[in-house]
């Protein structure tokens, strides 16, 4: 139980630190005529959120699914620990944005619910291979960055970062804080959630597998 409460915490600092990173983007979307360019920014922005799960050791659901078999079954409990804890975060960032005024009558709440809007309307399939893509790019992401330490892993992190937002490919726990600085909660919002949370585990848990066919295997012992 001490573990999965540690996991809940750690999951619940990285669901806020994603909120922030989503936070950043919309500050960048909503400037007056920001364009692409605003787009393109935002995009980069965002990876802070994923460089404080990274550099602090946060449990981020998206960051640790693809591993899932190169683990004991009881893994599985540290996910859904972890997960609870991203949602709780996640959202929690998005509703104190959606709290105060001068965002959710501004620029950043419309960006914000356009973003929701747009979610809603997807139907079933964009959102499961719109996740399935950013779990890739996640995965890619987190390995680069334990790999790679330093200027390496981190520019690796920051580009997959910024290629899966500017695409326009889906991450279950950034859309958990756009609903909710949109406060747009509503069975097709959770809908959307729980396609793009099967499309990011499929991506990530797919691209591990062809890694870990390229990795070297161990030297038998003679």
């Amino acid at each position: 139980m001490k573990r999965f409460l540690k996991t809940v915490l750690l999951g619940i600092a990285a669901g806020a630190s994603i909120g922030l990173g989503g936070l950043a983007f919309l500050a960048c979307k909503a400037q007056p005529d920001a364009g692409a360019l605003g787009h393109i920014l935002g995009s980069f922005m965002f990876a802070i959120g994923l460089l404080c799960v990274c550099s602090f050791g946060f449990f981020l659901y998206t960051g640790k699914i693809g591993y899932v078999f190169d683990n004991k079954p009881s893994y599985l409990l540290d996910l859904l620990g972890g997960y609870l804890g991203n949602i709780i975060g996640a959202e929690a960032i998005g509703y104190i944005c959606f709290s105060i005024p001068a965002f959710r009558n501004g620029t950043m709440g419309a960006a914000a619910y356009s973003i929701a809007q747009t979610r809603i309307n997807e139907g079933f399939f964009a959102p499961l291979m719109w996740g399935f893509i950013c779990g890739i790019f996640v995965y890619v992401a987190v390995d680069l960055f334990k790999k790679k330490p330093g200027v390496t892993g981190t520019l690796g992190l920051i580009f997959a970062v910024a290629g899966f937002v500017v695409i326009g490919s889906e991450h279950c726990i950034a859309n958990m804080f756009y609903f909710s600085a949109a406060n747009s909660w509503n069975w097709q919002t959770i809908l959307n959630v729980l396609l793009v949370t099967i499309g990011n585990s499929l991506g990530s848990i797919a691209i591990r597998q062809l890694v870990k066919l390229t990795e070297p295997k161990p030297e038998p012992i003679a």
